[in-house]
């Protein structure tokens, strides 16, 4: 007769009391950086709440209750705003435009050259073109004053615009030479056997697969140029072909006294023109960047 031995067995904890005593980590991290992101998004938006509510009063209400809502909500201040930098935010619109399109033509033919072209220094000029970004252009400020006054070229659009064209290629020529030097080069050949001219290659193929690196270019060129306060201070006394941010700096200063509320209206309305230019190129930035990190 044989005799059955049982076994003591460990006691077990069911799967769900385990759950309900040890602590979800990963809902506690995403939770702590949800709450992180959170302040600092709202750190982020506070001056621009701070700017809108101030728009909408006038100097005695913002320096009276300088964080309470406007009461009454003075929406004429836009107007008036409006009125006063239109022709500054014209000017700096057509200065960006025409200076980052510029920058980008250029920027195409020489990052194409030196991408997919031989010629004898072709890396040394490529790092001497690097180390041009290295100097800090505030030591080359006098000097290209100087340059831009005995051409007779200050307080002209020609100060803005050359300058900007010329400030941005280094940058746009390495960003354009990393992009263009990942195309397969069995592509160009192809063609070439094909009977298509270099002007072909370049205008249908080249630039239609560097459209997106084109469009980071633009976009960050056109901020860069939209923003730009020390050059044009110097360069340009005239207040009709002034840009932007030197406008907004004077033409609100009235007998000493800044009206406030109107200026703040004019900040408002002088960022549309780069949250258009981001909301509707931020696809193509984000594949530029994108596209470029991964190539260099």
């Amino acid at each position: 007769m044989t005799q059955k031995t049982n076994a003591a067995k460990p006691a077990t904890m069911p799967p769900a009391s385990r759950g309900r005593n040890s602590m979800p980590w990963p809902a506690i991290n995403q939770t702590v950086i949800a709450i992180i992101l959170s302040v600092l998004v709202l750190l982020t938006l506070v001056p621009i709440l701070f700017m809108v509510v101030s728009s909408l009063k006038n100097n005695s209400q913002i320096l009276s209750s300088f964080w309470s809502l406007p009461s009454p909500a003075l929406w004429e201040n836009y107007s008036s705003g409006f009125a006063k930098i239109w022709r500054y935010m014209f000017n700096t619109v057509l200065y960006a435009a025409s200076a980052s399109v510029l920058v980008m033509a250029l920027s195409a033919v020489s990052g194409y050259i030196f991408a997919k072209k031989s010629f004898p220094g072709k890396e040394t000029l490529f790092l001497l073109m690097l180390a041009m970004m290295m100097i800090p252009s505030v030591l080359t400020l006098i000097p290209a004053y100087v340059l831009y006054e005995n051409m007779g070229l200050t307080n002209t659009p020609w100060a803005i615009l050359i300058a900007s064209a010329a400030g941005g290629q280094v940058f746009g020529t390495f960003l354009c030479r990393s992009s263009m030097a990942g195309i397969p080069d069995e592509m160009f050949e192809a063609s070439r056997m094909d009977g298509a001219s270099e002007m072909t290659v370049f205008l249908r193929m080249v630039l239609p697969l560097s459209l997106p690196i084109l469009a980071t270019l633009f976009i960050m060129h056109s901020v860069g140029v939209y923003n730009d306060y020390v050059w044009p201070l110097l360069t340009i006394r005239d207040s009709s072909i002034q840009v932007i941010s030197v406008g907004l700096t004077t033409a609100f200063n009235k007998f000493g006294m800044v009206e406030m509320g109107p200026q703040f209206a004019a900040y408002a309305i002088s960022s549309i023109p780069l949250v258009l230019t981001f909301a509707f190129g931020m696809k193509y930035y984000i594949q530029g960047v994108t596209q470029g990190a991964l190539k260099m």
